[in-house]
């Protein structure tokens, strides 16, 4: 299961390098790639929980939920969209990064 978290984990950085790349010289579904890394982001999260069952990965997940969510409403032209993915990517940077690196450093 942890290596199966690990690939998850691997292929979704990937593939939101590749989803940024996109996006930066407006190659069409670049917002659908950004959705599908950050589901594979949020889900090897959730997993990385079943194994230690740390809360610090619930909210690693929630906040990678929150800009796909945003990159959905963006597609659909809703409003709130920029709020959502704006928020989501400041609480995932400098909230769960620094949560999870200090818990590395600390074991």
């Amino acid at each position: 299961m942890r290596k199966t978290a690990f690939a998850s984990s691997a292929i979704s950085i990937m593939t939101l390098i590749v989803g940024l790349l996109f996006l930066v010289h407006d190659i069409p579904f670049s917002n659908h790639i950004l959705v599908l890394s950050l589901f594979l982001l949020a889900a090897s999260l959730i997993v990385f929980y079943s194994i230690d069952k740390r809360y610090m990965y619930i909210a690693g997940a929630i906040f990678c939920l929150l800009p796909m969510v945003g990159l959905m409403f963006r597609q659909l032209s809703l409003a709130g969209a920029d709020f959502l993915i704006t928020i989501g990517l400041f609480l995932f940077a400098l909230a769960f990064i620094p949560w999870f690196a200090f818990k590395c450093y600390k074991e």
